[in-house]
């Protein structure tokens, strides 16, 4: 009898740990590519510009917890081993997830781009830069990034549909806002929608956004044209376009400048605390069990 409700609990806990790290798989920022300058030449840092680099990327990721999604940093400011740092997470991701997401990147970009003195690093859901040169409020469209879907758009007029909605997008993101991030869907046919996100970095202004989500929004013939989903980065900006809800809609809204701490989070950070208390339930039901199991056991062993 006790072996067999060992094995019953046994095989509850195995799908609620697999139930876990789907989630979090899921959940998790996914590496779309990064940018080291003069990847072919060898950089000596000096370890006043080493220790500069790594309290801006500590910052950063500790920052991207509590801001809304977007800051920048300069130490060492007056010196020649200033470091200059910049993250961005996407409109629709604040809070913990924003911080993973960066402190994800905060870490990668040491491995990726060692001994550099300028970096850029693209996640799903956010961006992470930093050079030895101030680059704030300067518009970047190079280099670029582009990931598609493995569908084919439904029909030739697509194209065109997809391109004049992000230009729609693109206006209401600098032209009707400050916000410099829009998102929304429309009908392509009869049952069948599409979603739209465009967004900058929040050091631009309204017509530099412009200019940047121009490139991307050009360069889509050529790289993404026959696909059905797709997403171009660039330093300064990023759109996206596909056929299912990749957003979260919250209140939350960006804003030109960083603002404190708010209250709340988005339902990405809501997941996060889901796990975590999934998994304590889980070993507080462990625990019992095995109390039960033993305490069976001495009865048994008694008799």
């Amino acid at each position: 009898m006790a072996t067999k409700t060992l094995i019953t609990i046994l095989r509850f806990l195995v799908f609620i740990f697999i139930s876990l790290f789907t989630m979090a798989s899921a959940s998790s920022p996914n590496y779309v590519g990064d940018d080291c300058h003069n990847s072919t030449t060898k950089e000596v840092l000096t370890l006043t510009y080493q220790t500069n680099l790594h309290n801006t990327l500590s910052w950063i990721s500790s920052d991207a917890a509590t801001s809304n999604g977007y800051n920048q940093i300069a130490t060492g400011t007056g010196t020649v081993d200033a470091v200059y740092g910049l993250y961005s997470c996407r409109g629709d991701v604040t809070g913990s997830f924003c911080q993973f997401c960066i402190s994800t990147a905060a870490s990668d970009i040491l491995q990726r781009c060692p001994n550099k003195t300028s970096a850029v690093i693209w996640y799903n859901y956010c961006i992470l830069r930093y050079s030895n040169h101030n680059f704030f409020g300067n518009l970047t469209i190079t280099p670029s990034w582009y990931v598609v879907g493995s569908k084919n758009i439904s029909s030739p007029e697509e194209l065109q549909k997809a391109e004049d909605y992000m230009q729609s997008l693109k206006r209401e993101a600098t032209m009707e806002s400050n916000e410099l991030y829009a998102i929304g869907r429309f009908n392509l046919s009869d049952g069948e929608e599409r979603y739209g996100m465009v967004q900058c970095t929040r050091d631009l202004t309204n017509d530099e956004c412009s200019q940047c989500l121009e490139d991307m929004i050009d360069k889509v013939p050529q790289c993404c044209g026959a696909n059905l989903g797709w997403q171009v980065w660039a330093p300064s900006c990023l759109i996206k376009y596909d056929d299912y809800m990749f957003y979260q809609i919250t209140n939350q809204t960006s804003s030109p400048l960083p603002n404190p701490a708010r209250k709340g989070g988005t339902i990405k950070s809501k997941t996060l605390i889901i796990i975590i208390v999934s998994v304590l339930v889980a070993l507080a039901l462990l625990s019992c069990s095995t109390y039960y199991l033993w305490r069976q056991y001495l009865s048994n062993k008694g008799n």
